[in-house]
């Protein structure tokens, strides 16, 4: 595994940690820069993070992410996959009419709120060239054509629920399905990493629940999970939540899947998602 961490560098302060000829300007008075984790470099940039906002107020870097790169062979072998929707558009589904019960919703971080039986979408905004997409809220919908596979490979641990254009029609999309995972019992654990930045795993706990629902901002690491949690289905959820209730966003689960899924989901080219090697301990 390769893991690289891009940052958005601000042009300003890049020459104290890089060459001239590093990187790719932006135009914007912004670098983007690619390190390796094991690069040296890669925690000099944190550290000059805290110091330019100590001493000025100013960061070094504004944004970053995180990626992980496998090889076939470590993700044929992989116990399961955090399995993530890489494509997100707006509006959210409230804007269209979704309703949420927030009396379900943990009271201190806001996580885990039912969703009412129907998912409002406006249709005509959903991504046509990816099969899984996910809206700011963390609604996902699924082609047609991903939820003919999952049944005809009898895929378990998923339902596809109707998506309707708006409260106001009774539409209902042909093409675009909800996706409702049933098992939400996997315990992410230790050495998992959560917080808000790749320096920061927040520690003062802004973004963490005291009752354990929700973990962190992001996902800082490979996922771990406690193995009697993960349960026989192809596609289960995390027990606890990432993210942050505000406005219309909400905490998410992680979504595991077999390496069964995987295969299907590359075999077939389906777009829209990625995967990480997740572990079961």
């Amino acid at each position: 595994m390769r893991e690289e961490c891009e940052f958005r560098v601000v042009e300003e302060f890049a020459a104290r940690l890089f060459a001239d000829n590093e990187g790719q300007r932006l135009g914007t008075g912004v670098r983007k820069i690619n390190l390796c984790t094991d690069d040296p470099r890669f925690n000099q940039v944190g550290k000059l993070q805290q110091e330019l906002r100590a001493t000025m107020g100013r960061s070094f870097f504004h944004g970053w992410s995180l990626r992980r790169r496998y090889s076939h062979d470590e993700l044929a072998i992989a116990n399961c996959l955090n399995w993530k929707v890489t494509t997100v558009f707006e509006p959210a589904g409230e804007e269209c009419g979704t309703k949420y019960d927030e009396s379900t919703a943990c009271s201190r971080c806001g996580a885990g709120a039912k969703r009412g039986a129907d998912l409002f979408l406006n249709l005509k905004r959903i991504p046509k060239t990816r099969d899984i997409s996910r809206t700011i809220a963390g609604e996902t919908v699924v082609s047609a054509r991903l939820v003919e596979l999952f049944k005809q490979h009898r895929i378990t641990g998923v339902e596809f629920r109707p998506v309707c254009h708006s409260s106001a029609s009774s539409s209902v999309s042909k093409d675009w399905f909800s996706l409702h995972i049933q098992s939400r019992e996997a315990n992410i654990t230790p050495p998992t990493r959560a917080g808000i930045g790749p320096f920061d795993d927040d520690a003062v706990g802004e973004y963490r629940c005291p009752q354990g629902d929700l973990i962190g901002l992001n996902i800082l690491s490979e996922v771990s999970i406690e193995a009697k949690t993960r349960g026989a289905d192809d596609i289960v959820c995390t027990r606890q939540y990432l993210g942050v209730r505000r406005g219309l966003l909400r905490p998410v689960p992680l979504v595991l899947i077999s390496t069964r899924v995987w295969r299907l989901l590359e075999s077939e080219k389906l777009k829209g998602w990625e995967v990480e090697v997740a572990h079961q301990v």
